[in-house]
C-alpha cells in the first residue's frame, strides 16, 4: 500500500462533475476519484476550515467512532472495477478488535480528512486505475505519457481554449 493525501478538489470540465485527486509526490502519482456534488462541496468546506452551526453526516460519523471508544485507523482505497474505485474504513474498537468497513472512497476520505487519519491506496489498484504520473515514470510508453499530459491538461486548464 501506498500512502497519499488530498491533493485537491476540482471539477471535470466535460460533465461538470467533481473530483477528488490523491497523489503521493514520493511516489510521482496521482489519483482522480469522480465523487458526488455533496461529498465535494463537505470536502472542500472542511478543508477550507469552516465549521458548521450543526453536525454534517461526516461529522457525525466521526463523533460517533470516538464516542464509541473506536479509533479510524486508516482509509483504504482497495478494489477499481470498471471505473468505480472501493474503499474500507479501518476502525480499531475499544477493546482492540480491528473492524473492516466497506465504503465509498468520497466518504472514506471525508471521514479521514475530519480524523487525521492516513489515506492508502493499494499496488493493485494503482496498476489498474486511472493514475496520472506525476513526472517520467519509465513504467509508462512516451503514447501513455502523453495520454496523462492531455488528460492534466484537460482537467485543470479551465477555461483555456484548445
Amino acid at each position: 500500500m501506498v500512502e497519499v493525501s488530498v491533493i485537491g478538489v476540482t471539477h471535470d470540465r466535460l460533465s461538470g462533475l467533481p473530483i477528488i485527486i490523491l497523489g503521493n509526490v514520493d511516489e510521482n502519482f496521482a489519483i482522480p476519484i469522480w465523487i458526488g456534488e455533496y461529498e465535494a462541496e463537505l470536502l472542500e468546506t472542511h478543508l477550507l476550515g469552516a465549521v458548521a452551526p450543526r453536525p454534517f453526516p461526516y461529522d457525525l460519523i466521526c463523533d460517533m467512532i470516538q464516542a464509541l471508544g473506536g479509533e479510524l485507523e486508516k482509509v483504504i482505497i482497495n478494489d477499481f472495477d470498471n471505473g468505480i474505485y472501493f474503499a474500507t474504513i479501518v476502525v480499531r474498537r475499544y477493546d482492540g478488535e480491528v473492524i473492516n468497513i466497506d465504503a465509498r472512497p468520497s466518504d472514506s476520505i471525508n471521514v479521514a480528512v475530519r480524523l487525521g487519519a492516513p489515506i492508502y491506496v493499494t499496488k493493485d489498484v494503482i496498476q489498474r486505475a486511472s493514475i496520472i504520473s506525476l513526472d517520467n515514470n519509465p513504467h509508462y510508453t512516451n503514447e501513455q505519457k502523453a495520454e496523462f499530459e492531455e488528460l492534466l491538461k484537460y482537467l485543470f486548464e479551465e477555461g483555456e481554449e484548445e
